[in-house]
């Protein structure tokens, strides 16, 4: 577990928020920027925008609001879903400055899981509350090569599964219905199982095990909150803080499928025939057909990656600043707060997560 002492080289106290909001086409990205505007709590703060001219430059948006914050003891703050969150902690992990969080997605997995509000304006005060009083805490990460993800990485039937959800997105709207009928549509459509090598230590200091997998989707899953609503027994694991949890889902025919599919709403996902779960601290995976490049996802973004591919955890920690007495809010109350902090509906956020093993990202 990694230590809850903020490191002396990160700064205390107030400075410039540098906040990080996703392109968004026309008049949603004016209505974002609007409601952000408007929030009284970064009214009363110096706040500098970073905001990229395309969905691509989330990241280089990301790496400049991080130096910023390293050059003049600021905060960088994601405003945005999973991807964008993502995109921000990489970088402010990369250059150690701390980092805070105002959930404007559609599932916002990351935010639930570490007790955010998801009310941008009770998100923001609790920003300037937690600066003032220096609360922040160590939140682990990992990564998959050199990919950081929260909530969770995947390789086989999800990538294909995202790539169709923005066909789908593009001729029926962003919403979070076309999202998730996509996914399911997806999900029943015939998919190639592939054998995977796999190399799995279940603590940093222990001896690698190796077996070979014939799957047709490896999941890994970072985020303790969506690991306990699918009923995987390894989300303990996971919220210790020094592991990760491994799905592996086996090929089957659509009657199983449909079977998987009512487990996982159910959250009882450990009780089905075509899944093996289990908790590592570090995994290498190899495809035995030996493919140049193997196409990944992450926190709902996709890359090719050459294999092997490493999944880890990072014993340095990323520090965001939240009120540190806090619960997390499972409660219909805190449901509640959901349209509040959601988009306009003609927008989903990159990466809004659907709770299905290969459907689920960040």
């Amino acid at each position: 577990m990694p230590s809850n002492d903020l490191p002396a080289s990160m700064p205390k106290g107030r400075g410039p928020i540098h906040l990080v909001v996703p392109h968004r086409p026309g008049a949603d990205h004016g209505q974002l920027r609007a409601r952000l505007e408007g929030l009284a709590p970064l009214q009363s703060n110096a706040v500098q925008w970073h905001v990229p001219a395309q969905r691509a430059g989330i990241v280089q948006a990301a790496e400049e609001a991080a130096l910023a914050a390293q050059a003049d003891g600021g905060l960088v703050v994601a405003a945005g879903g999973d991807g964008t969150i993502n995109a921000v902690a990489t970088a402010a992990w990369k250059h150690q400055v701390r980092m805070g969080v105002i959930p404007v997605g559609t599932f916002n997995y990351f935010a639930r899981e570490q007790s955010l509000s998801l009310d941008p304006e009770q998100a923001a005060n609790d920003i300037l509350a937690a600066m003032d009083s220096g609360d922040a805490r160590p939140v682990s990460v990992g990564f998959v090569n050199e990919r950081m993800f929260l909530v969770n990485a995947s390789v086989g039937l999800y990538p294909r599964l995202l790539e169709e959800r923005e066909l789908a997105s593009r001729r029926f709207g962003r919403s979070r219905w076309v999202a998730i009928v996509s996914a399911v549509w997806s999900f029943f459509r015939p998919a190639s199982a592939r054998r995977w090598r796999v190399a799995l230590r279940q603590h940093r200091v222990a001896d690698p095990t190796r077996e070979e997998f014939f799957a047709s989707t490896l999941f890994v899953g970072n985020n303790p909150l969506q690991l306990e609503r699918l009923g995987i027994p390894q989300a303990q694991d996971v919220a210790d803080g020094d592991r990760l949890a491994v799905l592996l889902l086996k090929p089957q025919g659509r009657a199983a499928t449909a079977r998987t599919v009512w487990n996982a709403a159910v959250g009882q996902l450990a009780r089905d025939e075509a899944v093996i779960s289990l908790a590592c601290a570090e995994m290498v995976v190899e495809p035995t057909w030996r493919p140049h490049r193997v196409k990944v996802a992450f926190d709902g973004e996709r890359e090719w990656m050459a294999p092997p591919l490493r999944f880890r955890v990072e014993e340095r920690p990323l520090w965001l600043v939240a009120p540190t007495a806090t619960a997390r809010d499972d409660d219909p109350a805190a449901e509640g707060a959901v349209p509040v902090a959601d988009p306009p509906p003609a927008a989903v956020p990159e990466g809004a997560p659907v709770a299905v093993p290969g459907l689920a990202a960040g």
